[in-house]
């Protein structure tokens, strides 16, 4: 009986820690700048932890272009990231990203954001500024739960040179609770296992058409 007391409360203590608990992304630093030759130059500092009852750190990961570039040799992600069909995630993203954005109920507790964006076109860099512009506005009241003005400051301005230009640089930090993420895992487990059904049950009845025909 003992035993079987001590497995409960190891589980019970672990289902305690995961609904109660937070991953924290602090980013540091993370610049983007491109260069005379238009080649693409960057560097970031980013920390990711996870935190219970947004207090007590568990675990706290340090990720660096050092350590993206070792573990892109280990799994290669190049590779990966090809296989995905670009196209097809384009047709519904805008509502991918809405429900997903909606699911994990995302809290911005810092933001410092300055970026100067170019292209040969001035229509174009026009319409990018109104776009990115518009972005930041309609998420940060989503994300803000108390605003203060030295916490989250951010100047998007438009380069008209006639050239592709991009200066970013990035400094916040992101919460979202870990009982949202592992919500949104068994929802798209549970899609992937009803879409696999309806395959099989679709394959199933087109057998029994043909059948019906001899």
């Amino acid at each position: 009986m003992a035993v079987v007391f001590f497995i409960m409360l190891f589980f019970i203590l672990i289902l305690l820690v995961i609904v109660c608990s937070t991953i924290k992304i602090e980013i540091q630093k993370l610049r983007f700048l491109n260069n005379e030759t238009d080649k693409l130059q960057y560097d970031y500092l980013m920390f990711l932890e996870l935190r219970f009852l947004n207090h007590i750190k568990i675990v706290r990961l340090t990720l660096t272009p050092q350590k993206l570039k070792r573990l892109n040799q280990k799994v290669n992600l190049k590779e990966k990231l090809q296989k995905i069909n670009l196209k097809e995630m384009k047709k519904d993203l805008p509502q991918k990203v809405k429900q997903l954005e909606k699911q994990l109920k995302i809290q911005l507790e810092q933001l410092h954001f300055y970026l100067e964006i170019g292209t040969k076109d001035v229509i174009i860099t026009s319409a990018m500024i109104a776009l990115i512009g518009s972005f930041v506005g309609i998420l940060l009241p989503k994300w803000i739960k108390q605003y203060r003005h030295e916490k989250y400051k951010y100047k998007i301005m438009p380069v008209y040179q006639n050239q592709n230009v991009i200066k970013l640089s990035l400094n916040c930090i992101i919460q979202v609770k870990v009982i949202h993420i592992i919500n949104i895992i068994f929802t798209l487990v549970k899609k992937r296992k009803e879409s696999k059904k309806h395959e099989r049950t679709s394959n199933r009845r087109s057998y029994d058409y043909s059948y019906e025909q001899y």
